[in-house]
């Protein structure tokens, strides 16, 4: 199973490509930008350079925010 985790909860950009529990490639900003610009071109590469399409991908995984939420 290919996953594609991103987290745009904090200051950080971040983008993360695993198969099943094995880290593929990531890709982290911390450069001041916003997110807005960030995201997108992060993912493009992260797929470009796994030769892979958003079509390849089985789950995308993202955080909630900054703080850690429990549901029963």
């Amino acid at each position: 199973m290919k996953i594609l985790a991103v987290d745009t909860s904090s200051k950080i950009c971040a983008v993360a490509l695993l198969e099943n529990n094995n880290l593929i490639k990531e890709k982290i900003l911390d450069n001041g930008k916003t997110h807005s610009e960030n995201f997108i071109p992060l993912v493009e590469e992260i797929l470009k350079e796994t030769n892979l399409s958003l079509d390849d991908i089985d789950l995308i995984a993202s955080c909630v925010g900054p703080r850690i939420f429990y549901r029963n």
